[in-house]
């Protein structure tokens, strides 16, 4: 049978009669844009030749799992959702954040996500795993939802969203979020053009490939469908980990990141006296391999100019192909978390189609705030003020 038409959304007159069109977003982590080119997925090539794409998705400072993914479900900037790292301190809190700690203190989540948005506005909606998405938001979670467990096949995740979608309309969410981590593990442990990559990106691709078509037989494509990625990935070097323990002085808390050190201290004296070991230490390096910014004098795009609870004193960022040591002695191919506006390979990926989606349309590249605009639209929900991210793609790619 031939891909694209085995796979082709909104090519039959409707029978199936939604109240509210489902929409259903899903989220590769660690899928780079160059991936479509460079590898070539039938599947998500069909769907972008059908639908609307962006040449990228823009990943927010710092391209981390949890900050981006927070960025694309609030359309918030990290400094206003929150998650300023995978790792970082709070000092309001007391405590270094921990992967999902939002579920055991609300507090650490400063920003509404889609889900919550969505049920507020009298809807249901479903989370298979998301960053954050066991947090409950006034004390509510989404009507449906997984703990997350990193070992659920893919498959199942799959064949989850399609039941959820089955059900009767008094109980079914019209908004389903869904995570895949299999292609961000492959390319951490293997790399670029690694049979192991190849072969991930190849049974996702396969899997979302029947997805669709399975969309198509049973609702006849009167389905939305957004798929997004949080970053791309670039090259480390074995021999380039940078030793920095010893920097730190009494009095400064350091938290490495692994392509950022955030250093805290009320010390101002104290602080000083780490920049300074680390400016000694760069003077007598054969290269610069990481560059030292102190607040507010951060650049502009990484959007960490106000103080917070969680802004860092010093970011030490460490430059492409570089980490921070972490006392392991194996070092993976490759890696991200750097500036992204500095690294196209960290650029990600914004594909949509279904019945709101304009065909057949590309638009240029955006950031990961404007993602949260383009499905309120689509759903049909009231405009949300409070974010980051503008209306102003929406009204481009919404029909």
């Amino acid at each position: 049978m031939n891909l694209k038409a085995s796979i082709l959304f909104g090519c039959f007159i409707s029978s199936v009669g939604w109240a509210k069109t489902p929409l259903i977003l899903l989220s590769i982590d660690g899928f780079a844009q160059h991936y479509i080119e460079q590898y070539k997925p039938k599947a998500l090539t069909s769907l972008i030749q059908q639908g609307t794409s962006a040449k990228a998705l823009l990943p927010v400072y710092p391209s981390k799992t949890f900050p981006n993914h927070l960025s694309i479900i609030t359309g918030r900037y990290p400094i206003n959702h929150g998650i300023v790292h995978n790792s970082f301190f709070h000092r309001d809190i007391g405590k270094t954040y921990k992967l999902g700690a939002g579920k055991n203190d609300v507090r650490w989540l400063t920003a509404d996500p889609l889900w919550h948005i969505n049920e507020m506005q009298g809807n249901k909606s479903a989370v298979y795993f998301w960053p954050e998405s066991e947090t409950a938001i006034d004390n509510k979670t989404a009507s449906y939802y997984y703990p997350y467990d990193h070992f659920t096949p893919n498959e199942n995740r799959f064949e989850q969203i399609l039941a959820w979608l089955r059900l009767p309309e008094s109980e079914r969410p019209n908004f389903i979020v869904g995570y895949f981590a299999s292609v961000d593990d492959a390319g951490h442990e293997f790399g670029a053009n690694s049979p192991e990559l190849i072969n991930a990106i190849s049974k996702l691709d396969i899997l979302i490939g029947n997805f669709v078509e399975k969309i198509n037989q049973e609702f006849n494509g009167e389905v939305n469908l957004v798929i997004v990625s949080d970053h791309g990935m670039t090259k480390i070097y074995q021999d380039h980990v940078i030793k920095w323990q010893e920097n730190i002085v009494d009095g400064v808390k350091a938290i490495n990141g692994s392509t950022q050190l955030y250093l805290y201290s009320d010390n101002d004296k104290k602080l000083q006296q780490s920049v300074k070991l680390f400016k000694n230490n760069q003077t007598q390096a054969e290269e610069q391999n990481y560059r030292i910014y102190q607040y507010p004098n951060f650049p502009a795009h990484w959007r960490l100019s106000r103080k917070t609870a969680t802004v860092p004193d010093v970011i030490i960022e460490a430059l492409p192909s570089y980490i921070f040591d972490n006392g392991k002695t194996s070092i993976k191919p490759e890696t991200h978390g750097y500036d992204p506006k500095l690294q196209a390979e960290l650029n990600a990926i914004f594909i949509a189609i279904g019945p709101a989606f304009r065909k057949n349309m590309q638009v240029e590249a955006f950031e990961n705030v404007n993602v949260l605009p383009i499905i309120t639209r689509a759903l049909g929900l009231k405009d949300v003020d409070n974010i980051d991210g503008t209306y102003q793609i929406a009204e481009l790619v919404i029909k």
